[in-house]
């Protein structure tokens, strides 16, 4: 396969960090505060890319401060962006406490209005392409119809699950929802390993494709072909768990854009996501290659 497409959100990122998170109605003094691009698909897209891997995003953001901000950002990460302009830059804000809990509000601002016109002119063939759902959800159905004829493999991250489109759901090759996303997917509440694998069962038989559900610090699980999997987390301390499950992603489609081993690209992925952790915002927590098979190698 040749590359990988993102299609996805891109937004900005306040990021307030604390001893606590606040409760309603109270007030905080917060220890840290950054700015950072980020959104879903920003987020899956760098991931890629500092994995070693030819990556292009394809989103919308506004033609505001913020998103002179993101453009420049990017420009530094090697990602071929394919940036589409509408109303305002979609912000997110982000209260993490120092324990690695955190609390995030969205405002999808242009994110929202990306639609199949803006992506007539993107060619994709032979590749991975990476979907989240911070964008319509027809938007994404649509551009599946489209791909599903040009040899491509399609990963759909089902976050947030504000409503369930079959569709998209039942014609992506993975579905890669953490424990949260695979509850309410598979009416089964995730307390336990044992709970995850037969959420992993449910959403094999209801949709047909491979599963892999993020367990965060518990590892993850994958159902491939209606075979599960446990894999063990890769043991860190973290600070910020902001942007774990995009890092997974991104890594994941990248090794397996390499090697096409979907175990081995689990295991690579758990690594680093797991690093990312360790670091404050999604961003500048990802690690990069070298960093990461130091720690595949010696697993």
């Amino acid at each position: 396969m040749k590359q990988i497409f993102v299609i996805g959100s891109i937004n900005v990122d306040i990021l307030m960090v604390s001893k606590k998170l606040p409760k309603i109605g109270e007030t905080i003094k917060v220890d840290n505060f950054y700015i950072y691009p980020g959104g879903k698909g920003a987020n899956q897209a760098v991931a890629s890319s500092r994995n070693g891997s030819k990556t292009s995003l394809i989103g919308k953001i506004g033609n505001d401060y913020f998103g002179d901000f993101i453009t420049t950002y990017l420009k530094k990460e090697n990602i071929q962006s394919q940036i589409k302009y509408g109303n305002k830059t979609g912000t997110a804000l982000i209260n993490t406490e120092t324990s690695g809990k955190n609390m995030i509000s969205v405002f999808a601002g242009a994110n929202s209005e990306l639609n199949i016109n803006d992506l007539k002119n993107v060619e994709i063939s032979d590749s991975i392409v990476l979907f989240q759902q911070e964008i319509p959800l027809k938007t994404i159905e649509d551009e599946i119809r489209i791909l599903k004829n040009g040899h491509n493999i399609i990963i759909t991250d089902p976050s947030p699950v504000t409503e369930i489109n079959e569709y998209i759901l039942k014609n992506s090759d993975y579905i890669t929802p953490n424990e949260t996303e695979a509850a309410k997917l598979s009416g089964i509440k995730i307390k336990s390993i044992g709970d995850a694998r037969r959420a992993s069962e449910i959403l094999y038989e209801k949709y047909g494709n491979n599963i892999i559900i993020k367990l965060g610090e518990r590892g993850s699980i994958i159902n491939v072909s209606n075979n599960i999997e446990y894999f063990k987390p890769y043991k860190i301390i973290p600070v910020d768990t902001t942007g774990a499950g995009d890092c997974f992603n991104g890594a994941f489609a990248s090794h397996l854009l390499s090697t096409g081993n979907v175990r081995e690209s689990v295991e690579f992925a758990n690594i680093s996501a797991a690093i990312s952790t360790t670091g404050y915002g999604a961003f500048p927590s990802f690690p990069y290659l070298n960093e990461v098979l130091e720690k595949f190698k010696n697993r």
